[in-house]
């Protein structure tokens, strides 16, 4: 094999490498670092090979890795066809796995449009050419796609029994960390469900995953999402209480998203305990946060709540204003359940205040 020697000059690669099997690992490397550029003219090399011709595995891997970049490129057609054509020599060659992983991954890729009737059955699939081969690992993240495109179609019943199913292969391939994240997944469609305190529970075991193997965004999605159950409970002080050791375990928050729903939270807090004037605050400075950093979004959840805070101090003026920012964002934004709930609030406050 030639010695292992890439460099870029403009936009040109230079390899001493022809070997296919060693251009497929360093484009594997490239795509690890985020490079699809350079990544891509490897994997071209790599498909021209001698090797390539006369192994089909290596073929196939090759043309899987070309489907994933274009994927990551958000080239839908094209990584559609690479995937397919890798899946259709991967079975010739009765290779289960490959072939899994590429039906997996075209699940995941029509997840993301939306497509949810052809990723539900692409992933019984790729779960059919798993088992053949018993392979926990792969069957889990298989199950984990089913799983969400359960819960994307309203199906959260089935799908916290599928993520149970999904944290079972985890747990038999000793993938802890993945099993934290199954567990937030659970967590997150019991809320879907409003059953806090199952939510609560699920959630406190990723937690617990995330502390031990210490990642830092799995401990702060959790304690954000534990108490966001307590406050739909009507728990404040409980919901304090986890606010308040968040903020001691994860000073200097790593996301500004997240530090900011942290202070919506603050500020729902203060209004279930009747502290309006301390909810206003706190408020105010995490929209101005929201706007700063182009977090249109959560400016409207933000919008929506100082509303909800002025209608019960009785600024009813201020409630509707905030109210109406908040359906045109929400509107805008087409987040429709959130645009109904304004809009239904809206109106309420109008005909009872008759503004």
């Amino acid at each position: 094999m030639n010695t292992l020697k890439t460099k870029i000059a403009g936009d040109e690669i230079y390899t001493g490498v022809r070997d296919g099997f060693a251009l497929l690992e360093l484009a594997r490397g490239w795509l690890q670092q985020g490079n699809t550029v350079v990544a891509t003219e490897l994997l071209g090399s790599a498909i021209n090979s001698r090797e390539a011709d006369r192994d089909q595995d290596l073929r196939a891997r090759i043309l899987k890795e070309i489907g994933r970049v274009e994927m990551m490129q958000s080239n839908w057609e094209k990584s559609d066809s690479y995937y397919l054509e890798a899946q259709r020599v991967f079975i010739g060659i009765e290779n289960y796995q490959g072939a899994a992983e590429c039906s997996r991954n075209r699940a995941n890729m029509f997840f993301q449009k939306g497509r949810y009737t052809l990723a539900s059955d692409l992933c019984e699939q790729a779960l059919e050419w798993a088992s053949i081969i018993n392979n926990f690992e792969l069957r889990a993240t298989i199950l984990n796609t089913l799983g969400a495109v359960k819960s994307a179609t309203g199906d959260s019943k089935e799908s916290i029994k599928i993520f149970k199913l999904c944290l079972a292969d985890f747990q038999c391939a000793g993938n802890k960390i993945r099993q934290g994240y199954v567990f937030l997944n659970i967590g997150l469609t019991q809320t879907e469900l409003a059953g806090y305190p199952e939510a609560i529970a699920s959630l406190n075991e990723a937690l617990a995953v995330a502390l031990e193997e210490k990642d830092l965004s799995l401990v702060e999605i959790c304690y954000q999402n534990i108490s966001k159950c307590y406050l739909e409970q009507g728990e404040a002080y409980l919901a304090k209480a986890v606010l308040d050791t968040a903020r001691k375990i994860l000073p200097g928050l790593n996301s500004k998203a997240l530090e900011t729903e942290l202070d919506l939270i603050e500020g729902k807090i203060h209004r279930l305990l009747g502290n309006y004037s301390k909810a206003e605050k706190v408020l105010e400075n995490t929209y101005q946060m929201a706007i700063e950093h182009n977090m249109t979004s959560l400016a409207a959840d933000i919008l929506y709540e100082q509303a909800i805070v002025a209608d019960e101090n009785g600024d009813y003026r201020i409630a509707v204003s905030k109210l109406e920012k908040a359906v045109a964002q929400f509107k805008q934004l087409e987040v429709k359940k959130a645009y109904q709930k304004a809009l239904q609030t809206l109106e309420a406050v109008r005909k009872r205040t008759g503004i």
